[in-house]
């Protein structure tokens, strides 16, 4: 940004050049890289080839501008704007230097509001009003004291944590925590952070309300659901279990167990999973308590079947004795 108020800076003092001059002099020194201390107080445009001064752009000439602010490296640094068919671009180098620095481009948007950052972008059709390009390795960086954010395009397996093509957001330093904000606080539902394709729409919501609605499948290794109610109250001595009989009937009435929802509630409102595995397991644990009453009716039944065939054997034996004493009478 200070480079490019730097730049803005020049161009403002040369259009009030030019108001106090008929023209300024441009120089034809088409086929030299002068170093920074060829020039020493002074403004000057020269015509340059660019490929000599090795600028990027286009074409094959451009027209440059240099100041020069003092004699030596005590006033700063020089500074030169190139402009050509790709754009302006800007370089500076102290006096002293053998070099100049690196050629950087100015950020200037079109006619049509567009703003493209990058080089060599063959995507001339993009209707982006911002396009940041790059043939490999293409991010955005937001920073700050406390870490950077970043938005990247992956150009390699592997690269930001994606593969080729992924775009890829992440924290690469300081906290690694992302958060995607709703600024409503109403708590009424009526915003939500989606996720949609082109067939379907959004089919993924996370709303302001504190509920998250998905209209498709779920694959999990393992779901933990919070739950304020359990079925053990099915094992207080209080609890009054319906007999069997009861259940025949309300089955017979309703079509499902009691305290379960029909199959009509269910495709009208859905389940809530903590809600309909207490109830689940309530029936499991009715069940359970029939289970243990019919055991004891089957041992019971066990034991009196053992005292039937005791008495059985017992009458046996009574009847031959019975009929010992008939034979011994005869």
């Amino acid at each position: 940004m200070k480079k490019q108020l730097l730049a803005l800076s020049l161009l403002t003092s040369i259009f009030t050049m030019a108001q106090q001059a008929d023209r300024v002099f441009v120089h034809d020194s088409r086929n030299t890289n002068d170093l920074p201390s060829a020039y020493s107080r002074e403004l000057r445009a020269e015509f340059k080839d660019r490929s000599v001064i090795g600028v990027p752009g286009s074409g094959t000439y451009s027209g440059m501008l240099t100041i020069s602010p003092w004699q030596d490296s005590s006033g700063n640094k020089n500074h030169q704007l190139n402009f050509n068919d790709g754009g302006v671009f800007f370089r500076s180098g102290l006096q002293t230097d053998n070099y100049w620095g690196t050629w950087n481009k100015l950020v200037m948007e079109s006619n049509e509001g567009k703003v493209r950052i990058g080089l060599n972008d063959t995507d001339t059709t993009s209707p982006a009003l911002l396009r940041v390009y790059s043939q490999d390795n293409s991010m955005i960086e937001l920073a700050n004291a406390y870490g950077k954010f970043q938005i990247a395009k992956s150009f390699c397996n592997g690269c930001y944590g994606g593969n080729i093509g992924d775009t890829v957001l992440r924290n690469n330093t300081g906290s690694h925590t992302i958060i995607l904000a709703l600024p409503n606080n109403n708590n009424d539902g009526s915003s939500y952070i989606g996720i949609q394709d082109g067939t379907r729409g959004t089919w993924v919501k996370f709303l302001n309300n504190g509920t998250a609605r998905i209209d498709g499948k779920v694959y999990a290794k393992e779901v933990e659901v919070k739950a304020d109610v359990w079925a053990d109250y099915v094992f207080d001595k209080h609890y009054k279990l319906n007999t069997l009989e009861e259940i025949e009937k309300h089955i017979a009435e309703k079509g499902h167990l009691p305290n379960i929802p029909s199959a009509a509630e269910v495709e009208k409102d859905g389940i809530n999973l903590a809600k309909m595995d207490a109830k689940l397991l309530e029936k499991i644990e009715e069940l359970t308590l029939y289970s243990i009453e019919q055991n004891k009716q089957i041992k019971k039944l066990q034991q009196d079947n053992e005292m039937l065939k005791l008495h059985a054997e017992e009458l046996k034996e009574l009847k031959r004795q019975i009929q010992e004493l008939i034979s011994t009478k005869k």
